[in-house]
């Protein structure tokens, strides 16, 4: 039995990529700066996933700045506390599943970056 290596994309990092943003943007980069010369598909997905984490903690951080220093309202920074990471796992598994599928995805809540030659 011989086995030959998959010529398409690697949907296993991409997948991964999309997991490890549940946590932060670090696994993302870190798939992202592996995989930037070697696999373009893997690479545009984990750095999807960084932007998309870069945003959910960013607010996060601003819900919880909301908790401890706003008095009256308080309240609603720690029910974005709780809803945060809850949107946070659902869509980093819907991505998941769109990569490990090989499809690209699309986040609802992220910043899109741009290279411009100026």
């Amino acid at each position: 039995m011989t086995y030959t290596a998959h010529e398409g994309p690697d949907t296993a990092k991409a997948g991964a990529a999309h997991l490890g943003a549940v946590v932060g943007p670090f696994i993302p980069l870190a798939v992202y700066f592996a995989e930037r010369d070697r696999d373009e598909f893997a690479a545009g997905e984990a750095s999807k996933a960084a932007r998309f984490s870069t945003v959910l903690l960013a607010a996060f951080l601003a819900a919880t700045a909301v908790r401890l220093f706003v008095p009256l309202v308080g309240f609603l920074g720690t029910l974005a506390q709780w809803v945060i990471p809850v949107v946070a796992i659902y869509f980093c598994l819907a991505g998941f599943k769109l990569a490990r599928r090989g499809e690209p995805s699309n986040y609802p809540f992220q910043f899109k970056v741009e290279k411009t030659d100026d």
